[in-house]
């Protein structure tokens, strides 16, 4: 069960703790809807105990950090050879730089033979989720100019250079690197709470600050799941490679929302926004064996970024490992 949670500014009283379904928790200023089964205790326990007080959180992330959207398909023979480069790049930077392997093309349905299952061939996992086609789609398609002009290609936190979003992976160290060097736009704290019983699920609580006046257009949030690696059949340079590594695999948004949740005034507690998620988590994807190996928390993470909803850039990424 995937929910999302929402602050507002409307002060309610608690439900009381044996609710399935809570709508003003902690803090009093919070209108919810969570799957609070995913706690194996009480709810008021939760409440109580769980719930993240942000003002006694350090600021974990002083700087602007990058976030690497590599479009990459299992059955494209370059793609290898930019995953490297992204990859080379978060190692560089492992608290500031961050991948995302989006498995789509820039098409009509946002897939392509690159990223489709053919077990005669040996490709056999399905890489692709809803959001991943959606993005293939909405920059191959829909958005005129991106530069998204096949795989592999990426953008850098969507900054857009010369008119374009996407690059080829020789353009990222630079466009890292001016991501990096420029200010903060945005912050973002976040506090992952989970819980391998009942239901593997977890709660991710997330504020976000506004420190750039200038910035006027919407705001949008969202929040990736992450599989950190899978070993699987690759094409590398038109060989089939069975047991290569693939990294950072976007599995979708914890919401099932491409473009996330608009930052708006009921989300807004003292001058900072409130977005909270529920969420169990899936298996792993099955490797080439076609056999399930069940669900893996400590190799997911979720990636949290901020975005302009007119120009697309995102202002701000951060990282939370399921279990840290």
């Amino acid at each position: 069960m995937k929910k999302i949670l929402i602050l507002s500014s409307i002060v309610s009283a608690f439900l009381i703790a044996s609710c399935d379904k809570v709508e003003n928790p902690f803090p009093p200023s919070a209108n919810v809807d969570l799957d609070t089964t995913i706690y194996p205790g009480t709810w008021a326990d939760y409440v109580a105990n769980e719930w993240p007080d942000f003002t006694a959180m350090p600021d974990e992330n002083p700087n602007r950090n990058a976030l690497i959207e590599d479009f990459t398909g299992h059955n494209c023979s370059n793609c290898p050879a930019a995953a490297t480069v992204a990859h080379g790049l978060h190692e560089a930077n492992p608290t500031r730089v961050f991948v995302a392997s989006i498995h789509a093309s820039n098409t009509t349905s946002g897939t392509s033979s690159f990223q489709a299952v053919n077990l005669a061939a040996g490709y056999t996992v399905d890489f692709t989720n809803p959001n991943s086609l959606a993005l293939g789609t909405y920059f191959g398609i829909t958005l005129p100019n991106s530069g998204f002009f096949g795989n592999p290609a990426g953008t850098v936190s969507r900054t857009n250079v010369a008119g374009e979003y996407f690059s080829a992976s020789g353009s990222w160290s630079t466009r890292v690197n001016d991501v990096m060097n420029s200010s903060l736009k945005v912050k973002i704290k976040a506090k992952l709470n989970y819980y391998e019983t009942p239901s593997h699920g977890f709660f991710l609580h997330t504020e976000i600050e506004k420190v750039d006046a200038s910035i006027t257009n919407d705001l949008g949030i969202v929040a990736w799941l992450i599989e950190d690696t899978l070993v699987a059949p690759q094409n590398v340079n038109n060989a089939l490679i069975n047991d290569y590594v693939h990294r950072d695999i976007m599995r979708g948004s914890l919401d099932g929302l491409t473009w996330g949740q608009t930052l708006t005034s009921e989300m807004m507690t003292n001058g900072k926004y409130y977005v909270n998620y529920s969420y169990i988590l899936p298996d792993q994807l099955y490797p080439q064996n076609g056999t399930s190996t069940g669900h893996n928390p400590e190799n997911m993470h979720v990636l949290i970024y901020v975005y302009d909803k007119t120009t697309l850039e995102i202002y701000q990424v951060i990282k939370k490992k399921i279990i840290p």
